[in-house]
């Protein structure tokens, strides 16, 4: 195996649970030149990782009706002995990384979709036997392979521990002096309401324990209601416009409290503790934390999950799913899981 192309073009929580899956085929194929395609704004998660020869940014990022990336696939072709990859790993698996991995090479492992069974889950409430991390999801397209299997979990790589040849801080950390709080998300069904993020810090921050808004610049505005809920100053780094700058700050945090979100991912990449709330979603997709000490708060409902990447509203107009979790609730998760 002497080169290998990972495809994961999107989104950012995705393309952070795809860095198991590079690590494997890195331990286990070290003198592979492994190639990674994603969408550009998500670049970064890839441009530090030193298991990685080179990060293929795919810009605009495609869609299905308006797909070109020939100069890219070009300069791909060319970097490559014969023109073609030995393997290509398809983890989007849908139209447009199709588009891209046409001509690229003839071995090409594709993940499952599993369409199926969220249609069984999202119409029908009908839960798997067992609950599937997408990490084993992307890896068992590969099951013909000797990959080395890890338990560890997803990576991001600030650009001084490339230098270094190791990453993560030190997960051992005992105590709650300094908590994150990520109010945002892409869907607002995934979202606990402000007033209870709200809430939450007014509590932490009466308790002495220090208290920082992450985000992204989608998220100013709720953090904006949150830091007015809590009626205290608190720590602004939401609005961040790279990746690395939230990942620094999560750094210094003891834990962090967060939707079902890419900060959710990002924070198990840098094993930060997490309290994850899930409203709409729900675990048995498989997108829970992953290799990284966690508790899942939620408030189950028939309805749950009503999709399985969130809505703009709610469909039953109760909001129960987020709406039934309590301010006390994710503070007691806050405290078992800083022990």
């Amino acid at each position: 195996m002497r080169s290998i192309l990972v495809i994961r073009l999107s989104s950012l929580g995705d393309v952070i649970l795809s860095t198991p899956i590079v690590r494997q085929l890195s331990q286990t194929y070290p003198q592979a030149a492994i190639d990674v395609a994603v969408a550009s704004r998500f670049s970064e998660v890839y441009s530090s990782n030193p298991r990685i020869r080179h990060v293929w940014s795919i810009d605009p990022a495609p869609t299905a009706d308006n797909f070109s990336a020939d100069e890219v696939k070009l300069a791909m072709r060319d970097s490559v002995p014969g023109g073609e990859y030995d393997l290509v790993v398809d983890l989007q698996h849908n139209v447009r990384s199709a588009a891209l991995r046409h001509g690229l090479g003839h071995n090409v492992a594709l993940a499952p979709k599993h369409r199926l069974e969220k249609l069984a889950l999202v119409w029908l409430k009908k839960k798997p036997a067992a609950i599937t991390p997408i990490v084993s999801r992307y890896r068992a397209p590969l099951e013909h392979l000797p990959l080395t299997l890890d338990t560890s979990g997803p990576e991001f790589w600030l650009p001084e521990e490339r230098v270094s040849g190791s990453t993560g801080r030190n997960s051992s950390r005992k105590g709650l002096r300094h908590v994150a709080l990520a109010p945002g998300a892409q869907h607002a069904t995934k979202r606990w309401p402000a007033e209870r993020f709200g809430a939450l810090a007014q509590e932490l921050v009466a308790s002495g324990v220090s208290v920082s808004l992450v985000g992204g610049p989608a998220d100013v505005q709720i953090c904006n209601l949150v830091e007015a809920q809590s009626e205290s100053k608190l720590g602004r780094y939401d609005g961040a416009r790279t990746i690395e700058e939230t990942a620094r700050i999560l750094d210094e945090c003891d834990a962090i409290v967060t939707n079902d979100s890419g900060v959710m991912h990002l924070a198990s990449a840098r094993q930060v503790p997490i309290v994850a709330v899930f409203g709409s979603t729900t675990r048995d997709l498989g997108f829970a934390p992953y290799g990284v000490r966690h508790v899942v708060v939620e408030h189950d409902v028939s309805c749950r999950p009503c999709s399985h990447i969130g809505r703009s509203k709610c469909p039953k107009r109760h909001f129960a799913c987020m709406l039934g979790i309590e301010v006390g609730e994710v503070m007691q998760a806050l405290e078992k899981l800083t022990a």
